[in-house]
């Protein structure tokens, strides 16, 4: 049996590659708006050592050859302002790879043989869209903001792209709709992240973002709800995170219409191999780390969600009236899982929009909920059956 599960997991990781061509981390808009940029794969590493998460985005890219000159935008939402913004180094995803194949075949072996920049402080009253942090960074031009409120965030787009010397984009009216998903989250921080292409094919060193984070965070919605939505591309994450954490088994819930591969298998590092990859990841821990391929084929349109894993498991049941942080985590959940109808977000008190949400929540997986009580219909009260799912399948457990 044990020879069996190191086989299965050497066909899963030995094929580890990073494809090195269009990347879409992010919601993309693209000038002058004729240009065509195919998207195709997505790479990224997320690290999170439980109080600090780092991300670090490939950024790759092609259009069709003899096409003019094309200039891009990415729109990054981070949970806090981030601590440092740096360039890494695109071997790091080599790195990273080589080390998992090379466990891997260890592995299968032994079953066989038994900076923060400049900063922008605003004064008087606090406008709808703040800038923080502006600042060129290798090929990259950065601006983070922070949206206070999202009336006036199309003006500021126009604004900004006249600024950048843009075209005026359109924001859409999907863009808007999952922009009011974040800020109901309290996901409020933007990263606005300027390239310009000039080849058929560009290649551009990642960006390293770190910021504070109570859980694991990755902006997957806001790439469904961009320009480049209806490409078919490949979502290739590698997540790192401390060995005392436990996952779930598989991290990706609901149903969906793309191609999911996420088999659950963990591989432990030291802290010495972390740093053969990155001394900006090794930094992030002070003990050895586990990393977790996950994989998603499909349309960028059919992501309907950002990757949220909490480290809290829930502990008591909650019902109309409670106010508390348990409320409160619920409540970014059943925004995130497109449960939630109101447009109040997070306020940590339980009432009839919490209670209708967690109904329609029951209502998806009966079968695991409501069918063990003998129940038909979900009752909006947040009891052992339904905090059971949730805890077994969004949270992070303590080995």
């Amino acid at each position: 049996m044990k020879k069996m599960f190191y086989s299965m997991v050497f066909v899963s990781f030995v094929i580890i590659t990073v494809p090195l061509m269009a990347n879409a981390n992010g919601g993309v808009w693209i000038w002058p708006p004729n240009i065509h940029v195919n998207q195709t794969d997505q790479n990224a590493i997320i690290a999170w050592n439980g109080q600090e998460e780092m991300l670090i985005l490939s950024t790759n890219w092609e259009k069709p050859a003899g096409s003019q000159s094309a200039t891009l935008l990415k729109v990054i939402p981070l949970p806090t302002e981030p601590s440092e913004i740096k360039e890494g180094e695109t071997a790091i995803f080599e790195k990273l790879v080589k080390i998992l194949n090379e466990k891997i075949n260890a592995m299968q072996t032994q079953s066989l043989s038994g900076g923060k920049g400049e900063s922008i402080n605003a004064t008087g009253a606090t406008p709808s869209v703040e800038i923080i942090f502006q600042k060129i960074i290798g090929a990259h031009d950065v601006t983070v903001v922070r949206v206070n409120k999202q009336e006036d965030f199309s003006k500021w787009v126009d604004d900004f792209s006249t600024q950048k010397s843009l075209e005026k984009k359109q924001v859409s009216g999907e863009f808007k709709v999952g922009l009011q998903n974040y800020l109901k989250r309290n996901i409020n921080y933007f990263v606005f992240d300027i390239v310009n292409l000039s080849e058929t094919k560009t290649t551009i060193k990642p960006l390293i973002y770190r910021f504070k984070s109570n859980y694991f965070y990755f902006p997957m919605l806001v790439s469904g709800i961009s320009e480049i939505s209806d490409s078919q591309t490949k979502v290739n994450l590698f997540l790192v995170f401390n060995e005392s954490f436990k996952l779930p088994r598989q991290i990706w819930q609901g149903s969906h219409n793309y191609w999911v591969n996420d088999n659950g298998v963990d591989i432990k590092l030291t802290n010495i191999e972390l740093k053969d990859v990155s001394q900006d990841l090794a930094a992030l821990f002070s003990n050895n780390v586990i990393a977790r391929r996950f994989e998603m084929n499909g349309k960028l349109s059919e992501i309907n969600k950002d990757l949220m894993l909490f480290p809290q498991l829930l502990q008591s049941n909650l019902r109309i009236g409670m106010k508390n942080n348990d409320v409160k985590i619920l409540q970014q959940l059943l925004i995130n899982e497109g449960f939630w109808e109101s447009e109040v977000g997070v306020t940590s008190y339980f009432g009839p929009v919490t209670k209708k949400a967690v109904m329609k929540f029951q209502n998806q997986y009966k079968t695991q909920i409501l069918e063990p009580l003998g129940l038909s219909s979900p009752t909006g009260f947040f009891g052992p059956y339904t905090r059971k799912y949730l805890n077994e399948n969004i949270f992070i457990g303590v080995k």
